[in-house]
């Protein structure tokens, strides 16, 4: 072989190699396991897991982009965060790991300083919490009570004032082994609650929940014994499962089998739908983080992720630590050795993303605004529409549109001039659909 040649790809080598590993940048948290991930400019949350000893589990806070970081956690002690959810009002939620005790649900209305357990629930373990993405006010959470021998039951819980009170919403089937339970919110309307049930015995269910859980019936039986299940923020009826991916159109009636592009011998870690830069959805597999559209799927993997140190975070359900900040446009990884960001390419063409046959309704920007805001949708045909305001508490407060409009893509201004600072909600009927967003005043 040529000395001169081989000498050039050797170098060519070494220059791609260090191309692709200066794509993403090392954030923080070294040797730390990043379960949860929460980024807004400059500032960063970060719910880990201390691999190797367990001694600095627990949640992270940087206000300057990650270049310092102090734990917030300290007085609750060693253990790891399962879950993070930060609410409207900067209200902190983190369900911490304890070795030796499990899993507890604490907030914090100080951003850290103080903690208090939300111990008004259940007498269980709580394994999973959500905010409610129309209302602040509105929680929900799964218990899990174990019965030794892996026989573990779990129950859903809802709560309409924050957390101050709950009461358990739905009679889902179990076995003498136990019952598993994963829930979803419906992204698009804020009646429609999904819940996936594993009876640990024989069978799979999916339920629906069209009034916010205070009845359920039946849609049919899962594809695989699903660890995760989402909704999309923009395409009406649209399911996500994992693993698979399994994807159903029709609010779970019918799934198919959605996996083009990943690659075998992977497991999946998490699932984020980015709905305001890239419009893109991501999954994040032990190979690397892959995107796509979501009208026709095909994953596709993010040069150089797949030299991310992804191999110790299997096994642990509800992660979320892959997220985009709006501000920056960068895309944050959590690893199982700390944090990584890269910039993305933003202005993509929203039908690449977005299925236009469906009716759409955007998230207004900008959000939050003060006065105005525009609200964007997609009408697939000509449609008898209305475009309304409400409050949180459900009242009627204005109306934008009220008329036919012919298909394609609209736009309209909402002028908030004579509107209170707070949360409101947005509300387009079509046809027989029915989508909601809020959206932020902040005068």
């Amino acid at each position: 072989m040529n000395t001169k040649i081989f000498s050039i790809s050797i170098l060519l080598f070494l220059i791609t190699t260090t191309t692709n590993a200066q794509q993403w940048e090392f954030v923080g948290l070294d040797s730390l396991v990043i379960f949860q991930l929460c980024v807004s400019g400059d500032t960063i949350y970060a719910g880990t897991w201390d691999k190797i000893n367990n001694l600095n589990s627990g949640l992270y806070f940087s206000s300057n982009e990650g270049s310092s970081w102090i734990r917030l956690d300290s007085q609750l002690g060693e253990g790891a965060i399962l879950a993070l959810e930060r609410n409207i009002d900067n209200t902190l939620y983190i369900i911490k790991y304890y070795v030796t005790t499990g899993r507890t649900l604490f907030k914090s209305t100080d951003n850290g300083q103080n903690w208090s357990p939300v111990n008004n629930i259940s007498n269980n373990q709580i394994k999973w919490f959500g905010i409610a993405p129309f209302n602040p006010n509105e929680m929900y959470a799964i218990d899990v009570l174990g019965l030794g021998g892996g026989n573990n039951f779990n129950t859903l819980f809802k709560s309409t004032n924050r957390g101050n009170s709950w009461e358990s919403i739905g009679s889902f089937p179990g076995s003498s082994h136990g019952s598993e339970i994963t829930f979803s919110f419906d992204m698009t309307d804020s009646m429609n609650l999904y819940v996936s049930v594993d009876d640990r015995w024989s069978s799979l269910y999916l339920f629906k929940s069209t009034n916010k859980g205070d009845n359920w019936f039946y849609v049919s039986s899962p594809p695989v014994l699903p660890t995760s299940i989402f909704s999309d923020y923009f395409i009406t009826s649209r399911i996500y499962l994992f693993p698979g991916p399994y994807i159903s159109n029709n609010s779970g009636y019918n799934w198919f089998l959605a996996d083009s592009g990943l690659t075998e011998n992977s497991y999946y870690v998490s699932f984020y739908q980015d709905k305001l830069t890239t419009k893109l959805i991501y999954t994040l597999y032990t190979d690397g983080l892959y995107e796509s559209g979501t009208n026709t799927i095909y994953w596709k993997r993010l040069e150089g992720s797949e030299n991310l140190p992804l191999d110790l975070i299997v096994g642990i359900s509800n992660q979320k630590n892959v997220t985009i900040d709006e501000k920056t446009k960068q895309i944050y990884v959590g690893t199982s050795s700390g944090i990584y960001r890269k910039s993305i390419i933003t202005g993509l063409p929203v039908e690449n993303s977005l299925e236009v046959n469906s009716f759409i309704l955007e998230q207004n920007f900008p959000n939050p605004f003060n006065p105005r805001t525009k609200i964007k949708y997609h009408l697939p045909v000509n449609t008898n529409i209305t475009l309304k305001i409400f409050d949180l508490l459900g009242n009627e407060l204005a109306t934008l549109v009220n008329e036919e409009k012919p298909g394609g893509d609209h736009e309209i201004e909402f002028n908030g001039e004579n509107f209170s600072s707070g949360v409101y909600v947005y509300t387009l009927l079509a046809a027989t659909q029915r989508i909601s967003r809020k959206m932020i005043l902040l005068k």
